[in-house]
């Protein structure tokens, strides 16, 4: 229900293609003539095999996980999806073509990539009614109906002057409305030197760090909260290609036992540069306090061929484990998993069986909850045991960030508490490992523990599951109940208390005691 028509759209397009595109340059794949429409992820339950729809490099045949089923693996070049070849696409699933002139005015706002395994094995092109209402297309193709309806006609009047400079200047004023840095990523998580333009600190034992050859992926998910990675303006952006620089950075801070490479995805790397910031850490004695070493990816499930079948993919795994071997380093893969069909298919637990096997890695899950996407606690309980039986760990249930189209997936606290609380009660212990639903914000990751009458008035159950003050870590507070709830400066404090943060998101100074106890105590003794 966007109301944009091809004719409205094409002269913007046109206009700004190149831009909107800058970093989203493809060819199109070679198309064969196989025409599947079900996703791979369907059709496991019936145990069919499908052939690879990209043009085989090279064969090599794998086992596919711990369940011994054996699948053919085909040497796959990994080509994206981009605005060029989406007409291409399109014409291979015409579902498609009645929404490329959605996709492509609302790609002059919001990034746009996607993967052509995504896109083949993971959409349900046979389902019923509106595709765009499928988790997966809606999880990658973006939509007008993803900017308020003020940002929109601001895009179209721009866009129908079809002068450049004009649409360019809306187009900046649109992204600027958008919070492109939320929770403070870049006025207080950047150190404070030129020369870490790649480094964010907000946590004293965990630091950041983002790889410049790694501020891309294999598709952009249509939430992502660091989009303006990716719209190629310089000042929005955090990358750093120097490793020497974050380890001096690191040397000077003992404090630190966690490093989560992060970006864009690190996975998009070629081995061999991916190697530079990684096989320092092969040797014991460098940086010895820095004990863990977390890789935030979702390539799992965008591109399970990195760990597979691409050209450099054993020489990855061969690294992965000797730095965990002989380094004494444990290795984390923190998989981006939003559903349970991302992990139905063969090439998925291939991979996953590799990094577990060959790598000797832990994978741990985490996802945002979002509209339209896994609002649902039978997909999150599913999703948990499923990951449990391939041997991921479930690890975080987020809530959508306060940026970009936060308010087109987001879904309101006690909703999202309500959900997480039906699907873990569905689950066995081993799922129980998963937290949430946590709101990773300025002053923390605030957990909503619940809901409770609190002296009689109805009350959300906060907890600081991590802090900038690390005094409060584990301290549980108190907000008024609030249903339309969806962000933390959403919330207010009850009568007589406080909010343990001030109004610009930083913690209050914390005391020996949570500062409701006090309250509490003085009601009582009323």
């Amino acid at each position: 229900g966007t109301g944009i028509t091809p004719m409205k759209v094409n002269g913007c397009a046109l206009t700004l293609l190149a831009g909107a595109a800058a970093l989203q340059v493809g060819v199109p794949p070679a198309l064969s003539s196989s025409h599947r429409r079900v996703p791979a992820a369907l059709m496991q339950q019936q145990s069919v095999s499908q052939p690879s729809e990209v043009e085989p490099l090279a064969a090599a045949a794998g086992e596919t996980n711990v369940v011994g089923a054996e699948v053919e693996q085909t040497n796959e070049r990994f080509t994206p999806i981009t605005l060029q070849s989406l007409d291409t696409w399109a014409e291979k699933f015409p579902r498609l073509q009645d929404k490329l002139a959605d996709i492509k005015m609302s790609s002059l706002i919001f990034p746009f990539k996607a993967s052509p395994y995504l896109v083949e094995e993971l959409i349900d092109w046979e389902m019923e009614g509106d595709i765009s209402t499928d988790p997966f297309y809606r999880l990658i193709f973006p939509t007008m109906d993803m900017l308020e309806p003020s940002a929109r006609a601001t895009l179209e009047e721009a866009c129908a002057t079809k002068e450049p400079l004009t649409i360019k200047a809306a187009v900046e004023e649109i992204r600027e409305e958008l919070n492109p840095h939320p929770a403070g990523q870049k006025a207080l998580n950047a150190p404070k030197k030129a020369e870490l333009t790649g480094v964010q600190h907000k946590y004293s034992e965990t630091v950041l760090f983002f790889a410049s050859a790694a501020q891309t992926c294999h598709a952009y998910c249509t939430y992502c909260f660091r989009w303006a990675q990716f719209i190629g303006d310089s000042d929005l952006r955090f990358a750093q290609k120097d490793a020497g620089s974050l380890f001096d950075y690191l040397a000077e801070h003992e404090e630190v036992s966690d490093i989560l490479f992060t970006g864009g995805d690190p996975m998009i790397m070629k081995t061999r540069v991916f190697k530079q910031y990684f096989e320092p850490f092969k040797d014991p004695t460098f940086l010895p306090h820095v004990k863990n070493l977390r890789i935030g990816t979702r390539a799992l499930t965008f591109w399970p061929q990195r760990f597979t079948t691409d050209a450099d993919a054993d020489e990855l795994l061969a690294l992965l484990r000797e730095v965990k071997e002989v380094g004494g380093r444990h290795i984390a893969v923190m998989s981006h998993l939003g559903h349970v069909r991302e992990l139905s298919t063969d090439k998925v637990r291939h991979a996953i069986h590799r990094l577990k096997q060959e790598a000797g890695v832990i994978i741990r899950s985490q996802s945002p909850v979002m509209r339209g996407i896994n609002d649902d606690a039978k997909v999150w309980a599913d999703k948990w045991r499923e990951e449990v039986r391939l041997g991921i760990v479930p690890y975080y249930m987020f809530m959508a960030r306060d940026t970009g189209a936060q308010a087109f997936f987001d879904v309101p606290l006690v909703r999202a508490q309500q959900l997480y609380a039906d699907a873990i009660r569905n689950t066995s212990g081993l799922c129980r490992t998963a937290r949430g639903p946590s709101m990773s914000c300025t002053p923390g990751k605030v957990e909503v523990v619940g809901t409770q009458e609190v002296m009689g008035v109805p009350a959300f159950v906060l907890r600081f599951l991590q802090c900038r003050d690390e005094k409060w870590i584990g301290k549980v507070f108190f907000a008024k109940y609030d249903p339309k709830a969806v962000w933390f400066d959403d919330l207010e404090p009850l009568d007589g208390m406080e909010l343990p943060w001030e109004y610009t998101g930083l913690p209050r100074p914390c005391i020996d005691e949570a500062c409701q106890i006090e309250y509490l105590m003085s009601q009582e003794n009323a």
